[in-house]
């Protein structure tokens, strides 16, 4: 008898369940703040990336002097400064010109000229490029910006969020000349 008096009143104790249940809980809600921690800096470094591409291609659509390839390793560096995550990230600027023989025909996209910075490499033809940027009207000319930058996750992933590793974050900024009818790039 003894015995089952025992149980019955451990059974209705409630001593040191708020424990146990904090005990249950603090995993999952560590586990949460983690994984809310790191989608949040991928997302941050997302956005930094974008408005760093827009500020390089604004940067470029104002030129009216040619360029060449030490003012886009330039506007590399400037990339660099903005987005702030050392030497792992690559530029590409390409200028694309449309022109139409007549009305009847349709608008041809061609490549002027490309130029890369990084492990990334120069457009030789339109093939890449074709699905991926706008037509605009014959005659216009647009300054595509292509930027890249490895994200690399501020805590260690395994246990926080298994699906989300280190990746490579590419944006596209598309913008015309300012005031100028084309960027001209010289290669010397």
């Amino acid at each position: 008898m003894c015995v089952t008096r025992k149980f019955k009143s451990f059974r209705r104790a409630q001593d040191g369940t708020l424990s146990v249940e904090a005990m249950i809980v603090l995993p999952m809600l560590l586990w949460a703040v983690g994984a809310m921690f790191i989608y949040w800096d991928a997302y941050k470094t997302y956005n930094i990336n974008v408005k760093a591409g827009y500020t390089v291609a604004d940067l470029i659509s104002r030129e009216s002097d040619p360029l060449d390839a030490d003012y886009i390793d330039g506007m590399n560096n400037i990339y660099e400064f903005l987005i702030r995550r050392g030497r792992d990230n690559n530029l590409r600027v390409s200028v694309v010109s449309y022109t139409q023989e007549d009305d009847d025909a349709p608008i041809v996209k061609n490549l002027s000229w490309s130029y890369a910075t990084g492990d990334l490499v120069e457009h030789t033809d339109m093939s890449v490029l074709e699905d991926e940027i706008p037509t605009l009207n014959p005659g216009d000319e647009l300054i595509v910006v292509e930027t890249e930058m490895t994200w690399n996750p501020p805590i260690g992933m395994d246990i926080w969020v298994p699906t989300l590793d280190t990746m490579q974050m590419r944006d596209l900024v598309f913008t015309t000349p300012r005031f100028v009818p084309q960027v001209v790039f010289t290669s010397s």
